[in-house]
């Protein structure tokens, strides 16, 4: 939805996602909706590549460029330090591949996500209000795409969203 039509649905919960027998997923009560400003549009996706790219210390750096508050470049090391530990979790991610493939039966996602959410804390660089929305829906939907599909190729449905995000 964020990637073709900049349209985030604020209130995913399982009463607002309907499964049909042919297995298309339609959300409805889309009352609480946002979307992202052009500028937010482009650093999500400009992040969403460097992630599924694997290139976590270029997504450090982004993340703390792009950020209207961090301190991150105030501490002597501080943007090298956020983007080794930003790789460390994007590798932690393509780990996934070797155990089997980036399926969300294998990637954790929201996990991965609480630890950036976490790092992003402890070293002072904020997110926009916009992005918490998409990180919010992103859990919700991990939990009901690993209740449908858990063998789901993250890369493979990934792949059409980094093509056309340049």
């Amino acid at each position: 939805m964020v990637f073709v039509d900049n349209f985030i649905h604020c209130d995913l919960h399982p009463g607002n996602v309907l499964v049909k027998d042919d297995g298309k997923v339609v959300f409805i009560d889309a009352g609480i909706v946002t979307e992202l400003s052009a500028s937010d549009a482009k650093n999500l996706k400009d992040l969403f590549r460097c992630v599924v790219l694997n290139d976590g210390k270029k997504a450090g750096r982004l993340m703390i460029e792009r950020a209207k508050f961090e301190v991150c470049s105030k501490k002597e090391g501080g943007v090298e330090e956020f983007s080794k530990k930003v790789e460390s979790i994007v590798e932690e991610f393509h780990d996934g591949r070797k155990r089997g493939g980036l399926t969300l039966g294998a990637v954790k996602i929201g996990e991965l996500m609480g630890r950036m959410l976490e790092l992003c804390r402890t070293h002072g660089v904020s997110l926009e209000p916009a992005m918490c929305n998409v990180i919010l829906s992103t859990l919700v939907l991990e939990g009901l795409g690993r209740s449908l599909d858990d063998e789901m190729d993250l890369m493979r449905a990934a792949l059409r969203f980094i093509m056309m995000s340049k």
